[in-house]
């Protein structure tokens, strides 16, 4: 057996991560001497010690490390793995765009030139009643979207309903959210409702008179400067205030294209005429 100094340096785990373990209940010495407090561990714990600081080095917190290194289950230890890939994943596309977006400001510094602005377009429509079943509930961000339309598909998929093309999202917080977004996809229906799946509602979302119709082009960046736009609009056509849930229609997405300069979406803010 080894004490706690020896499988440090065997280890190469500090004391104080160790005693850290210990005290989280994920890596317990095989022996402690009730009469001094030693701690003594065995040669064949060095594989779970390992796996922890593999698992901790991957971004694992410690109550998730906890759960894996007490799971006896494969497929659930798999589901965890798989998870925390998909997450970095989407870490790593965030980074990307990150880095995209520096390289354009970095451009646009050096050349010295005034920054081309995204060619938006504001139009005002009216938004018709549709019938629809939809998909909401809170998540931890914006960016969390995709993982819903994903869900929304495969509950769809099930429901032996028909759809029309048009799908589009609805906004239900009155302000921007960092976090905690409450967010409705949803399916227009072009025919009666056959059967509706659990977790999933049939419900008709009301239209309004005005909404003003703004055409973004180009990746998702691009949407930022689109309420901008939409604020240069709503200074000129001071009788009109936002009103009701912001829809986003992805016309042309990540679905139809690699490309995104490519994409177009269209984003409907209800507006309220002033008396």
């Amino acid at each position: 057996m080894f004490q706690i100094g020896e499988i440090s340096k065997i280890s190469q785990v500090s004391l104080r991560m160790l005693r850290y373990y210990d005290k989280n209940n994920i890596f317990k010495p095989r022996i402690v001497n009730g009469e001094n407090g030693y701690r003594y561990y065995t040669a064949d714990q060095l594989d779970d010690l390992y796996r922890i600081v593999e698992l901790r080095d991957l971004g694992f917190s410690v109550a998730e490390i906890g759960e894996l290194i007490n799971c006896d289950d494969r497929k659930s230890y798999i589901a965890a793995i798989e998870k925390k890939y998909h997450e970095l994943e989407q870490e790593i596309a965030d980074r990307r765009s990150m880095l995209g977006r520096l390289n354009a400001i970095r451009s646009e510094l050096e050349s010295a030139t005034e920054k081309v602005r995204p060619d938006i377009s504001i139009v005002l429509k009216g938004i018709p009643d549709k019938n629809v079943i939809s998909y909401r509930k809170r998540v931890a961000n914006y960016f969390c979207e995709g993982e819903m339309w994903q869900e929304f598909g495969l509950l769809l998929s099930g429901s032996g309903q028909s759809f029309s093309n048009e799908c589009f999202s609805l906004y239900h917080d009155l302000d921007y959210r960092e976090e905690d977004v409450d967010i409705e996809l949803c399916a227009v229906i072009d025919k009666p409702v056959v059967s509706i799946p659990e977790g999933l509602i049939h419900r008709q979302v009301i239209g309004c008179e005005n909404a003003a119709s703004i055409i973004v082009k180009g990746p998702y960046e691009n949407i930022s400067p689109a309420y901008r736009e939409f604020a240069f609009f709503l200074e000129k056509h001071r009788e009109y205030k936002m009103g009701g849930p912001n829809r986003q229609i992805c016309h042309v997405s990540e679905i139809d294209t690699d490309n995104p300069e490519e994409y177009i979406t269209e984003l409907l803010i209800p507006l309220i005429k002033i008396e």
